[in-house]
């Protein structure tokens, strides 16, 4: 029933709901529910909504999808064309007589842009849509879940196109709410097998409904042997990918095969890392077969130089192309990265294509010259590759050396090519560009790892998948769209979600602090909508701590490593550090000289040492993931320094435990706490009640302050995050030295009605709040 957003294509698995229900009257819709019985003539509600009859809710649910088509198109809808019977079209089979909702004709009804103006569509759009949410709210206890679903997706279109077409409208809070994904949704894709933390990141990226629609309908695909879960995966970290070192297997390329390894020179491996060097490998074909009458290849192990062309391979290491036992690679994969990598760096097809902004064509031009030139100088069938399985030795000290030289690897990489197993069972001959985007940035294991950020960062331009019957370059993919939508020549249907996919691109590989070259820099700043006014330090941090905090690792303290190599930091000054993770994460923070103040609401373990406390000691989300606010406050000996954000300072004897009052004296001691804090107004006091979410043991002569986490939302009646400090000292120009505690919420109450069984009860308000100036150690 979404089809619509794949049109002019088909949904590889159409989402089918099933509709039995009567077909609209074509009467005002604002009173059809008097006219089909479950309100009265004035208006007035009949029945409670719980004991609405069964027969009034499918009126419900056609007045809610059916009216609006009929509200909105003025009555000219053939109800027909949102129905599809059993057997027609893909609508199943079996001769049962069901009909169920489809949106394949919608297009038809919306595609004429000069007739959605002459009929002022849009002004009909924006009430009605306002209306149906509201409906929804009063009657989504009854409402069919996929029936709501239904009803937000015609609604999300329809909407979508009046702001494309009338100028951007005003949401209410409703709107908001009812367009953007809900948690039935979010099941949907968790039952039809998907990774909590795909689900998630479709839910944080801004994305509506209809994103989720779109990825229900879409055919996952795994090779034979892959019988990963996600079963232990959380909404912060994929760990379906995570690799048991102790049972690790090399895979072939097909399942059977027994062609042996062929080993990468370790000594030559060493020597060219100790000289300051990287080491590529060379693949040339023999011109032989071998046992089993397959084309053999000779290996060797030669040092990186300018102007000579390679290709770079990222790999997800559960999908079998690591090693750990040694630098070797079955004789078959051999092949399958020289016949891939030859034709990535030899063909014309695979040279970039810059189709948006100022340059693009100039660029792409520059990008083919070079891409002619060096294969005219090409003097032989070798191709060179690095991977780390070949070029990382195992010996600590050099294998140190060579990852170090990671990020150097990608950004002079001729091409980067990414093997991921799922990606190579899609056939990019059936699907489209931004069904390959998708694909890419919700389904593959790639997406989900640790170490694959920095790769992906480091290629920008130059990123290509390997899919089933080619090689695509992806990183060009969103910058296409985006030209697309611009010149009005994509699908109309399926802008918004191709807008997100774009969104979520740019999110993950355009902020970091190293571009390129200074000419890619030039024209992301013209054409990227994402990027406004340059990336200051703060945007770099906060963007490259939530890509790292969101992939997934099997060794904690690679957390670290992958940080400094995306933000252009010594990563040999980490890699050197003993002590785990914690050591390497405490030289992390040592090296910057600011960070976002919003780490001190963020949840995880912490340094226990005066001035570190702020500091979580793991980039990794431990409840749900969270964006740092983009202002900084600077790193200190004493702490890390706040001043842009509002916060309560009180003596700890204004705190109430509100559990106290059930116990013995706890009557008494409330009591005196009221008798203690006049109220101005005792009828509606001006309350706050902090939630700590860890134990508090409170000093009787302490002070404490409560640094608050301010959005749109933070007003009283709703929480905000917060993080409670110790005051330890005010110094000169009203600097507050602090220890930092723990964090929690808070939330500004002004009934007595209103209070918790739990929690503190603080006598002051949001009004109360106010910008100090804090270090927080």
């Amino acid at each position: 029933m979404a089809e619509h957003i794949f049109y002019p294509d088909e949904p590889p698995k159409p989402f089918r709901i099933e509709y039995n229900g009567p077909l609209y009257d074509g009467g005002d819709w604002d009173t059809f529910p008097t006219r089909y019985g479950w309100k009265t003539e004035t208006g007035d509600d009949k029945f409670r909504i719980r004991l609405i009859p069964a027969e009034m809710k499918t009126g419900i649910e056609c007045w809610l999808y059916f009216g609006v088509l009929n509200h909105v198109f003025e009555g000219k809808v053939e109800q027909s064309d949102f129905l599809l019977r059993d057997g027609e079209n893909g609508g199943g089979g079996g001769g049962g007589g069901k009909q169920y909702l489809t949106t394949r004709h919608l297009y038809k009804y919306v595609e004429n842009a000069k007739e959605w103006k002459k009929n002022k569509t849009g002004e009909k759009v924006v009430p009605i849509v306002q209306k149906v949410c509201e409906q929804l709210e009063k009657y989504s206890s009854v409402l069919r879940g996929e029936m709501a679903l239904a009803t937000r997706l015609l609604c999300q279109s329809l909407w979508n196109i009046a702001v494309k077409r009338d100028g951007p409208q005003t949401k209410s809070g409703l709107v908001q709410r009812w367009l953007l994904s809900k948690d039935y949704d979010a099941d949907l894709l968790l039952k039809d097998g998907w990774c909590p933390w795909e689900v998630q990141k479709s839910r944080m990226t801004g994305g509506g409904v209809d994103t989720i629609a779109y990825l229900l309908q879409l055919v996952r695909k795994k090779p034979e042997w892959d019988k990963k879960t996600h079963d232990k995966c959380k909404k912060t970290e994929c760990a379906a990918n995570n690799v048991d070192e102790s049972d690790y297997v090399t895979r072939h390329v097909t399942e059977g095969c027994t062609c042996e390894h062929q080993q990468a020179d370790i000594e030559q491996l060493h020597t060219i890392l100790k000289d300051g060097g990287v080491p590529l490998v060379r693949i040339t074909p023999t011109g032989e077969v071998d046992e089993q009458e397959k084309p053999s290849f000779k290996i060797e192990i030669v040092r990186k130089k300018s102007g000579r062309q390679y290709a770079a391979i990222s790999h997800v290491w559960s999908d079998g192309l690591g090693n750990t036992d040694g630098n070797t690679l079955p004789s078959c994969q051999i092949q399958l990265l020289y016949e891939r990598a030859r034709v990535l760096v030899t063909d014309k097809e695979y040279v970039p294509k810059y189709t948006g902004g100022p340059f693009g064509g100039i660029h792409t031009g520059a990008v083919r010259l070079v891409h002619f030139a060096s294969n005219q100088a090409r003097k032989d069938e070798s191709v060179l590759v690095w991977i780390d399985t070949l070029c990382i030795p195992h010996q600590r000290d050099v294998r140190s050396l060579a990852i170090q030289r990671i990020r150097e690897v990608y950004l002079d990489a001729y091409r980067t090519m990414i093997l991921d197993s799922e990606m190579r069972q899609v056939e990019t001959s059936s699907t489209s560009n931004m069904q390959l985007l998708l694909r890419v940035l919700y389904c593959s294991g790639w997406i989900r790892r640790l170490w694959t950020l920095q790769e992906g960062l480091a290629a920008k331009s130059r990123l290509y998948v390997l899919f089933a019957d080619k090689v695509i370059n992806i990183s060009t993919i969103a910058d296409d769209i985006l030209t697309k939508i611009d010149k009005g020549k994509f699908p109309l249907l399926q802008e918004t979600v191709a807008f997100y996919g774009m969104s979520l691109w740019f999110s993950f590989f355009t902020h970091t602090i190293d571009y390129a070259s200074k000419f890619e820099r030039a024209v992301d700043v013209f054409t990227s909508p994402f990027v406004k006014g340059g990336l200051t330090k703060g945007n770099l941090l906060a963007w490259n701590w939530y890509n790292v905090a969101m992939r997934a690792t099997s060794k904690a303290g690679d957390r670290p490593i992958i940080l400094a190599g995306v933000l252009n930091l010594d990563v040999k000054e980490i890699l050197e550090v003993k002590g785990g993770s914690d050591a390497r994460m405490r030289k992390f923070y040592s090296i910057l000289d600011e960070f976002p103040h919003d780490i001190i609401f963020q949840e995880g373990p912490r340094f226990e040492d005066d001035g570190m406390r702020w500091a979580v000691k793991v980039c990794q989300y431990m409840d749900r993931p969270q964006y740092l606010s983009h202002e900084t406050g600077k790193i200190t000996p004493r702490g890390l320094q706040i001043s842009d954000l509002s916060s309560w300072l009180f003596p700890s004897h204004l705190g109430f435990d509100l559990r106290k009052i059930d116990f013995d004296g706890g009557q008494q001691a409330w009591e005196r706490w009221l008798a203690e804090n006049e109220f101005e107004s005792p009828e509606s006091p001006n309350l706050c009640v902090f939630n700590p979410k860890f134990e508090v043991e409170w000093k009787l002569d302490g002070s404490y302050g409560i640094i608050v986490m301010e959005s749109k939302g933070s007003q009283p009646g709703r929480f905000a995050s917060c993080a409670l400090v110790e005051l330890q000292t005010t110094e000169e120009n009203e600097v507050h030295f602090a220890r930092y505690l723990g964090v929690g919420t808070v939330v500004g109450m002004s009934s007595w009605s209103q209070l918790p069984e739990k929690g503190f009860l603080l006598p002051f308000g949001w009004d109360a709040l106010q910008k100090r100036e804090w270090v927080v150690g």
